[in-house]
């Protein structure tokens, strides 16, 4: 009879063990089940509530368990930090933020945010709410993002496609069919692959699609499909063709960037069946995809054989340079390192040096004359030499400005 007991003892001795360390120790339950993973949306800071701004965007955090990686919204600008999280403790890594201009409400807003998580040393979440702590008290609260926010509705979005003259298609239902000629019984059909990632790259929420097309013949033809967040949802911004009857593996958003893998044709492959593993990279730059597999002396060649002309710099506090004359500010690189340059009346000259994708450019002589009232030469010349990160886009020169503050863009100038 007492060994038929002994378990039912056992079992109850644990249940009340339990019971007691559960209560004893409130935090475990919290520790196990931390801030990683969720989206946290700001509800107090610095001591005073936060309200939901006047562009219905609200403030909040994300924490990547994978990458230890912080990304969110601070009210006016988008953030991202590393950090450490052990146990309860948690302190944030330098924050890095766009340089959007703040004022009024949402710059108040995003000034208490960010002292909260530079002064952040531990954390706690108690009746569903995420509390950010010093050593003398609450810095933040937040609560987690409610489950019923929904995420893109794929099946029904509208890509852009270049089969249509109209330049996108809606799909309904993950496609998209219309003859291929009126009167034809072949069809276009567009479908939504099941190849997808959603990630955050340089601050901004982004998603990845595959979709592929039919136009009736032997052909399969694949993009991959760039999703921006926005006020207005989710929106296909940029394609970018991936090939022919290729396989897809799978699409990634990982360390700022989008990688597809895939199987694709060396040449000797027949079409229908390729055996090439590669995998591709995707920077976003200004909702734009750029290929960072992009062969480098191509890319040379191009930058090379042209005269680029300025068309603007559009900066990261919303702020922008247009020249009236685009054909008054002009760059020459040429293949032994120099560069000449056109800014408005005087005539420049110096080094140029690239890396990959990186870019470094020298001004180092100059003519002296005095530029008519409104000229932009000093912008001009300020904004080459803070030159970090070049790519080409349909036809377009880019040239990225250091510390993330803003864009060059130039067209070409065909030499005769």
């Amino acid at each position: 009879m007492t060994m038929t007991r002994l378990p039912k003892c056992i079992l109850l001795c644990s249940i009340l063990i339990g019971a007691l360390l559960v209560k004893l120790n409130s935090n475990a339950l919290s520790a196990s089940c931390g801030p990683e993973g969720i989206e946290w949306i700001l509800l107090e800071a610095g001591g005073a509530p936060v309200h939901q701004l006047a562009d219905d965007r609200q403030p909040y955090i994300l924490f990547d368990p994978v990458q230890k990686r912080a990304t969110g919204f601070s009210g006016c600008n988008n953030l991202f930090s590393s950090y450490e999280l052990e146990g309860a403790s948690l302190k944030f890594g330098p924050i890095g933020a766009t340089r959007k201009f703040c004022e009024g409400v949402s710059g108040e807003v995003e000034t208490r945010f960010m002292k909260a998580l530079e002064k952040t040393r531990s954390w706690e979440i108690t009746d569903g709410l995420l509390m950010l702590r010093d050593n003398t008290g609450v810095l933040a609260r937040l609560t987690r993002l409610r489950n019923e926010l929904p995420g893109p509705d794929l099946e029904s979005m509208t890509f852009l496609s270049t089969w249509f003259p109209s330049g996108k298609v809606a799909l309904s239902k993950g496609r998209y069919r219309e003859p291929a000629a009126p009167g034809s019984a072949s069809e276009i059909i567009v479908t939504l692959s099941d190849k997808r990632a959603f990630g955050v790259i340089n601050g901004r929420d982004v998603g990845a699609v595959v979709i592929f097309t039919s136009a009736g013949g032997t052909g399969t033809f694949y993009d991959l499909a760039l999703l921006t967040k926005g006020a207005e949802g989710w929106v296909n911004r940029d394609i970018s063709f991936l090939g022919d009857r290729v396989n897809l593996h799978a699409v990634e958003i990982k360390d700022d960037q989008i990688l597809v893998s895939m199987t694709t044709h060396r040449p000797s492959d027949p079409m229908c069946c390729p055996t090439l593993e590669v995998k591709k990279h995707f920077a976003v730059q200004e909702d734009l995809l750029v290929s960072l597999t992009e062969n480098r002396m191509e890319a040379e060649s191009q930058i090379t054989g042209t005269v680029w002309q300025w068309l603007r710099t559009f900066y990261n506090n919303d702020s922008k340079n247009v020249p009236t004359k685009p054909q008054n500010y002009t760059i020459q690189f040429l293949e032994d390192g120099t560069v000449n340059v056109k800014a408005d009346c005087n005539l420049k000259g110096g080094t140029y040096s690239l890396e990959g994708k990186g870019i470094a450019i020298a001004i180092t002589h100059s003519t002296m004359a005095v530029c008519e009232e409104g000229s932009l030469e000093e912008q001009f010349v300020r904004d080459l030499m803070a030159g970090a990160l070049f790519f080409l886009k349909d036809g377009y020169l880019y040239i990225d400005l250091k510390y993330d503050t803003g864009t060059m863009k130039f067209s070409k100038i065909k030499i005769e």
